[in-house]
């Protein structure tokens, strides 16, 4: 565009030229790209936030649900094992009360030694009058120099062939009886001088003492097992060492079961250690009673304390595999009088010793 004046070319309105340019001046083509990709990752930025966002709060309510699930699971178990409690109670009282009647039954009653079964099954007792089937004759008189044979034995008797009984009922899993429980043995430490009895003294046969001695010894037996699922590793005695592959000796069981699986007390005691000691890795020991004891090594972590009272089967602790250990079991063992025993033959004795004798 041209502005003309009205006298072109004079000194008082001399030309001007004024030129006007419509076009923008345009961003360079680097910022431009720049910006766009600053725009878009802000975009995806918003968008993941959102759905992180959303994703914790899919977890939260999913965790509240689990916590929710888990609470309930806890509230059963403990009514679950409240109620076993309560069963294992009644069934000691009524253990308590069926020995001391086996027991008091055979120092009783004379008889013959075929018929003498501590440990088995009581039948049931009829009320049926015997002394009324009479013999339809007599038995023929046979006279004999032999001395005649007692046919029923003694109150005494009876109740050594009863302590016999569970001798042998202890020794048949190969336990040596006479040394492990002395107060079992034919030779006990006994004395004093000789005194003839009253006239008509019979022998009453057990002692209440001897028989709350042989109901605790029956109890102190660990014969239930420390996993309630497991695989047998290792046994008690020589093996080779998984580590450095020499001859060694082994003290105890290897039983394997899943990671942090409840570990239980095999029999009732009163926990004497809880902690970590050498190789053992974390160990609970529990002594229960006459110079009997178990421990359980290589825990993930215990449940108990150093003197605390447990029940047979009450949890102690969780599977693990601290210490000297290879992959996850327990180091289960049995101790008589500070002595590694093997823990297999006292497992053994639940299949011949009832529960209603423990």
């Amino acid at each position: 565009m041209v502005a003309e004046t009205p006298s072109r070319g004079s000194r008082l309105f001399p030309e001007r030229w004024i030129c006007f340019s419509t076009k923008m001046r345009s961003l360079p083509t680097p910022l431009q790209v720049a910006a766009a990709l600053i725009v878009g990752a802000i975009i995806v930025a918003s968008s993941c936030i959102a759905d992180m966002k959303a994703a914790a709060l899919r977890a939260e309510t999913a965790n509240t649900d689990l916590r929710q699930e888990v609470a309930s699971l806890r509230r059963e178990l403990a009514l679950a094992t409240r109620a076993r409690r309560e069963v294992e109670e009644r069934l000691s009282a009524l253990s308590r009360q069926i020995f001391s009647l086996r027991m008091l039954s055979a120092a009783t009653q004379a008889q013959p030694p075929n018929q003498l079964k501590l440990f088995r099954r009581v039948g049931l007792i009829t009320t049926e009058d015997t002394q009324t089937e009479a013999p339809s004759t007599r038995p023929e008189m046979v006279i004999s120099d032999a001395p005649p044979a007692a046919e029923h034995e003694s109150l005494g008797e009876v109740a050594r062939r009863a302590i016999g009984e569970l001798r042998h009922l202890l020794a048949s899993t190969g336990l040596n009886v006479e040394r492990l429980f002395p107060q079992l043995g034919p030779n006990r430490p006994e004395g004093g001088p000789f005194v003839l009895p009253p006239t008509g003294h019979q022998p009453t046969g057990i002692s209440p003492d001897q028989l709350d001695a042989i109901r605790s010894l029956l109890k102190s037996l660990p014969v239930a097992t420390p996993l309630d699922s497991y695989q047998l590793e290792s046994r008690f005695g020589r093996r080779y060492d998984p580590f450095n592959h020499r001859l060694s000796y082994h003290t105890g069981l290897d039983l394997s079961g899943p990671y942090m699986s409840p570990v239980y007390a095999t029999a009732a005691g009163i926990v004497t250690y809880a902690g970590y000691y050498s190789d053992y890795g974390r160990v609970v020991e529990i002594d229960h009673g006459n110079g009997i004891a178990t421990l359980y090594a290589h825990l993930h972590r215990f449940t108990v304390a150093v003197g605390q009272t447990v029940a047979e089967h009450d949890e102690i602790g969780f599977l693990g595999s601290t210490g000297r250990s290879s992959g996850p079991h327990v180091h289960y063992e049995v101790r008589v009088n500070d002595e590694p025993q093997d823990p297999e033959k006292f497992i053994g004795l639940a299949r011949v010793i009832p529960i209603a004798d423990r």
